[in-house]
C-alpha cells in the first residue's frame, strides 16, 4: 500500500488507467526488442501511462483504443542538470551562478506542485510500494506507443497508480488544456509546507553528494574570468577550488584595505604590526560590521 498522498491503491488486475506506474519488466523489455529499442536504456527506470482512463476501460473482454501511450520516467537526479542548465545557465558542467538560485527554487516549486508545464513534466515522488525507489520525473513529451495487444504485459509491468486528483492533472498536462485542474499543494499545511521546504533544500544543496549543484557568486566568475581562467573546462570539484583561491575581496575587506591606507598616510611611521592588528580588530568588530551592512542598505 503506498504512504504517500498523491498515489492511490490498485489492485493487481485492475484495468489500466491514466498515471498506472510501470516498471520495466523483463515482458515489457522484450517489447521495447522488438519496436523501441531505444528505450531498453536502463536510465529509464520506469513509464507512467498517459492514455485517458476512459480509453483503457476493458470491455467485452478489450477497450476501445488501439494503441497504448507510455511517458518515460527517469530519476530526478539524472536530469536536475539538464533542466537548470536550461533555466540557470551554467558556469561549468554541475555549476550554477548563486544569483540564479531563485529560478531554481521556482522550477522545483512548479515541478514539486505539478505545475510545470512548459517543459512537460510530472514529479513522482519516492515511495517503495508505487514502485518510485527514489524522487523521479516523467518525461511527458518523450512517449511510446504500444498496440494494445500489449495490454496485459502493462497490467503485469504496474508496481502503483495516481490519485485521482494527480490523474486528473496528469491528463491536463497531456491534453494541454485551457483550464486548471486543482490538486493539493505540499503547502496546504504548515507540515506538508515544512517537509516542501525541506525537498527543494535537499536536491539543491544536497551536502555530500557529487551530483549536487554548485553554487558560486557571479562576482568570483568574473575575477576567474580575468585571471584567464576557463571554468567550463574544469571538473566541479576543481571549479570550487580555482575561485576559492582567486575570489576578490568582499566589501568589508576592500573597505579596511582603505582604511589602513588612510590611517598609514596620516600617522607617519606607523608600525606594519599596528596595522595588522587593525585589520584583525576591524575584521572581527561586529559594531564596524553592522555600520558597514546598513550603509549598504542606505
Amino acid at each position: 500500500m503506498p504512504t504517500h498522498w498523491t498515489y492511490a491503491d490498485v489492485a493487481p488486475e485492475e484495468d489500466l488507467a491514466q498515471g498506472d506506474i510501470l516498471v520495466p519488466t523483463a515482458e515489457l523489455r522484450d517489447v521495447f526488442k522488438q519496436v523501441h529499442r531505444h528505450f531498453l536504456d536502463p536510465k529509464y527506470t520506469g513509464f507512467l501511462v498517459t492514455t485517458q482512463s476512459c480509453d483503457l476501460v476493458r470491455r467485452r473482454g478489450g477497450c476501445s483504443t488501439r494503441y497504448l501511450t507510455i511517458a518515460v520516467v527517469r530519476q530526478l537526479d539524472d536530469v536536475l542538470h539538464d533542466f537548470l542548465a536550461h533555466i540557470c545557465g551554467s558556469v561549468a558542467e554541475g555549476v550554477y551562478l548563486q544569483e540564479a538560485k531563485g529560478d531554481a527554487t521556482r522550477f522545483l516549486q512548479r515541478l514539486f506542485n505539478q505545475n510545470e508545464q512548459s517543459l512537460g513534466l510530472f514529479y513522482l515522488h519516492k515511495d517503495a510500494d508505487a514502485g518510485i525507489a527514489v524522487p523521479s520525473v516523467a518525461l511527458l513529451r518523450v512517449g511510446v506507443t504500444l498496440r494494445v495487444e500489449h495490454y496485459q504485459i502493462l497490467v503485469r509491468a504496474r508496481r502503483g497508480r495516481f490519485g485521482p486528483e494527480f490523474t486528473a492533472k496528469l491528463g491536463w498536462l497531456v491534453g494541454n488544456l485551457f483550464s486548471r485542474v486543482g490538486t493539493p499543494d505540499w503547502s496546504k499545511s504548515p507540515e506538508t509546507e515544512t517537509q516542501f521546504k525541506s525537498l527543494i533544500k535537499e536536491t539543491l544543496d544536497a551536502e555530500g553528494s557529487d551530483a549536487a549543484p554548485l553554487w558560486v557568486k557571479e562576482a568570483w566568475v568574473k575575477a576567474a574570468k580575468e585571471n584567464g581562467c576557463d571554468l567550463a573546462s574544469l571538473p566541479k570539484a576543481k571549479v570550487r577550488e580555482v575561485l576559492e583561491r582567486l575570489k576578490p575581496p568582499t566589501a568589508k575587506d576592500r573597505v579596511i584595505t582603505r582604511a589602513l591606507e588612510v590611517v598609514g598616510k596620516v600617522i607617519e611611521g606607523v608600525a606594519t604590526d599596528d596595522l595588522i592588528k587593525i585589520r584583525a580588530r576591524l575584521g572581527n568588530d561586529q559594531l564596524f560590521a553592522q555600520a558597514l551592512k546598513s550603509a549598504k542598505n542606505e
